[in-house]
């Protein structure tokens, strides 16, 4: 195992020395033996070790996985969404709050989690709270699928993988409106924009809303981004 952000300065016969920090996730029903492993030469995450297995998410993590996008099934998905999502996100890709990027909650029990899978590297995730969901502490319920949370990881930015994600939104729920979390980062807006400017039939479904306020907070996007210099 080599840390892949100070491997520069391990001689190549020395042994990395790790350190192992042991984490409850049974919360987020991941009931494994789950240990946090970090360089001790860096200080930085390098994977997790679940019983006997070892995710380095910066490597290969299944060759049987199609290039696509695959909803979260079983306990090890999981493990690997909660790596992007509670690791990777925050402490490699820090969010900004001048773009509007804020840091991530574990999804809830009843959200839809899915991972994009690249030549078996997990390197992106989102997740969709499901119409008809309560909101939390309120007696609401979202009146479309609503896109709460997306991550790509940023050395693979820019490739067209956030346009492609739109897609795979629209082809789970082909005859819904499709409603946004707000804020709506700063990135994912010009997504959006780049988007609605190409497929112009989605300019009327795609809808920002506020999870306090469902029902007054519902705008189309469109209309807040067509002009908007992004």
């Amino acid at each position: 195992m080599t840390c892949f952000r100070c491997t520069k300065y391990v001689q190549s016969k020395e042994l990395l020395q790790i350190a192992q920090t042991p984490l409850d996730l049974k919360d987020y029903n991941i009931p494994d033996v789950i240990y946090r492993l970090d360089c001790k030469l860096c200080n930085q995450f390098v994977a997790v070790k679940a019983n006997d297995d070892i995710l380095v998410v910066h490597n290969t993590c299944n060759e049987n996985y199609e290039n696509s996008w695959r909803e979260v099934k079983t306990s090890r998905e999981r493990l690997i969404y909660y790596i992007l999502s509670q690791i990777i996100y925050p402490e490699f890709d820090t969010p900004n709050p001048e773009k509007l990027e804020t840091p991530y909650d574990f999804a809830d029990k009843f959200d839809i989690i899915l991972i994009r899978w690249l030549d078996g590297k997990p390197i992106g995730f989102y997740t969709i709270k499901p119409k008809g969901t309560e909101v939390f502490s309120t007696s609401e319920k979202y009146t479309m699928p609503v896109l709460d949370t997306a991550y790509i990881r940023s050395e693979y930015r820019n490739k067209g993988f956030g346009s492609e994600l739109l897609l795979d939104i629209i082809k789970r729920f082909p005859n819904e409106d499709i409603g946004f979390s707000k804020p709506i980062s700063t990135g994912m807006l010009k997504v959006l924009k780049k988007f609605l400017k190409n497929y112009k039939e989605y300019r009327l479904r795609f809808w920002e809303i506020a999870d306090w306020d469902i029902y007054g907070s519902q705008q189309l996007i469109w209309f807040g981004v067509k002009d908007k210099f992004l």
